[in-house]
């Protein structure tokens, strides 16, 4: 960070001008709209000029990206860009989901990464801001976005991996240790075998991008920590590269939760670094735990990782600044327990602590401040009760930014990156950016998607997982029932213009567009 400010300092005292619409080429991880369209949105919005790859050539749900395509499209891009934030998973694997799936040998995927010291080579002043995930461990998981085996492995395959990650740690007990040799022996030695054969070689490539940070072919390297737990084999890799990766400044190189969440804030970084902005960020929580939580599929407290998520966009925490660029208001669940939000628990009443934190959200507005609010109450959609009291208290439409979706990692990238950018929008394409989020965190992650399960998915013999025929139904329904939430609460628009899809054929995610 050090390094950071006496650079952007250097260039203000030097008379240095800041760039103007610079180019930026983004390859996201996939296609869905978190990592491509809302990202590309959100610099447009903030007047940036931001290129992508031909979205054919992007990985989606069933098909991997093609490296090849991808690769060439970069080398192409480069020419006219002034810097340009890369998905590694894309262009050494063909895309997130081809990470955990694919059968590429060491040889293939270390020709693949040559590319990038070539790139370097070719274009020496080009700015590149490469991210790349550690291989997630989820307790579960289904609908084709693991190997086959591991809708019904999975949870065997998570614990085989908390106790391994616990043994290196802490140690295990005799109970422990008999449980992790039953549960060995109860996995088919074929998949065990191919799963870790397939984590090794990501590790062993996640390695070499450190080794190429440490070169300075990066301008920043992101790893994030795809859907961690405390224990897991995600945590005992992220230890790992942490020993690895010593000695690199957090102003060239983090590991930060989350994996939808760093496309944006390595596009914001980009911005904020070619445009000479260094955002000073102001943090508080909702009363009580704060930032000692340890958000669900995470495996570090809010306090460790959010001036991460600040860092990496370019900015850093300041909390004893007067005037900050951004004030992050954080709602924090008061007990420091995130439960997910389609639960009963997510009520509209506010307890006395989310009016607490309303109240200072209202103050901070009402001083002139630049607000944006991260809420990781809830996992997978917003805290109702917030939501609910920011419509009645008449601010949802000055707030500068607003994330409430999936992890705590995610929700936090965007609201920090957004935040950033606000300052730079106007205010139609600002609310525009505000309303997306409200339809897609609040509308439809924490009420709708729950309500049409009930209404259309169930009763028509459908898990969520793969719509198919289902799917213009339910796309009809989500749609009418989105435009009445936004006129019920949202500041006056017209709804006729909002629409929606399902862009992976499966309930899980949204695609909120507005015209």
């Amino acid at each position: 960070m050090k390094l950071r400010i006496v650079v952007l300092c250097w260039l203000l005292l030097a008379g240095a001008q800041a760039a103007q619409a610079a180019a930026i080429g983004y390859v996201p991880m996939d296609d869905r709209p978190v990592n491509l369209e809302y990202v590309a949105d959100t610099a447009r919005a903030a007047g940036e000029t931001i290129v992508t790859p031909s979205v054919s050539a992007i990985a989606g749900r069933q098909r991997p990206g093609s490296g090849s395509r991808l690769w060439d499209w970069v080398f192409e891009q480069a020419a006219v860009s002034d810097a340009m934030a890369l998905s590694a998973d894309s262009l050494v694997y063909g895309g997130l989901v081809a990470s955990r799936t694919h059968f590429a040998s060491d040889a293939e995927l270390l020709a693949r990464l040559e590319k990038f010291r070539e790139l370097k080579r070719r274009y020496p002043a080009l700015r590149l801001y490469v991210f790349s995930t550690i291989m997630r461990t989820p307790k579960m998981s289904a609908g084709a976005t693991e190997p086959p085996y591991y809708e019904k492995l999975g949870p065997a395959i998570f614990r085989i991996t908390a106790l391994e990650d616990k043994r290196e740690v802490a140690g295990l007990s005799a109970a422990e240790t008999a449980e992790l040799s039953r549960l060995i022996g109860a996995v088919p030695a074929e998949n065990l075998a191919d799963w870790r054969t397939r984590r090794a070689k990501n590790y062993r490539i996640n390695e070499q991008l450190q080794q190429l940070a440490r070169e300075g072919v990066f301008e920043y390297l992101l790893l994030g920590r795809d859907d961690a737990s405390p224990l897991s084999a995600s945590h005992q890799e992220a230890r790992h590269l942490q020993t690895s990766g010593a000695g690199m400044d957090a102003s060239r190189y983090l590991s930060i939760p989350g994996a939808d969440n760093l496309g944006m804030s390595l596009v914001v970084q980009a911005i904020n670094d070619v445009n000479f902005r260094l955002p000073f960020v102001k943090v508080f929580y909702a009363p009580g735990v704060g930032g000692a939580t340890v958000a669900s599929y995470e495996d570090r407290p809010l306090a460790e990782s959010i001036p991460q998520h600040i860092v990496v966009s370019g900015g850093v925490k300041a909390d004893w600044v007067e005037h900050p660029d951004l004030v992050l208001a954080v709602n924090s669940p008061a007990d420091g327990k995130t439960r997910e939000a389609n639960q009963p628990e997510n009520v509209t009443q506010a307890n006395p602590a989310v009016r607490t934190f309303v109240g200072q959200v209202c103050s901070e507005l009402a001083a002139g401040r630049t607000v944006s609010v991260g809420d990781v109450s809830f996992a997978n959609g917003a805290d109702n009760s917030l939501l609910t009291l920011m419509k009645e208290a008449g601010i949802l439409d000055r707030l500068a930014a607003y994330s409430g979706w999936n992890t705590a990692g995610n929700t936090l990238g965007y609201a920090v990156g957004q935040g950033m950018l606000s300052p730079f929008m106007p205010a139609g394409q600002r609310k525009k950016m505000l309303a997306v989020r409200y339809l897609d965190d609040w509308a439809y992650q924490a009420n709708i998607r729950g309500q049409l399960y009930e209404e259309v998915v169930y009763p028509a013999g459908n898990d969520g997982q793969w719509l198919n025929a289902l799917k213009p139904r339910v796309t009809k329904a989500a749609t009418l029932k989105i435009r009445r939430f936004a006129a019920a609460n949202l500041w006056p628009m017209t709804v006729e213009n909002i629409w929606v899809e399902f862009p992976w054929n499966r309930m899980f995610e949204l695609g909120v567009h507005i015209r």
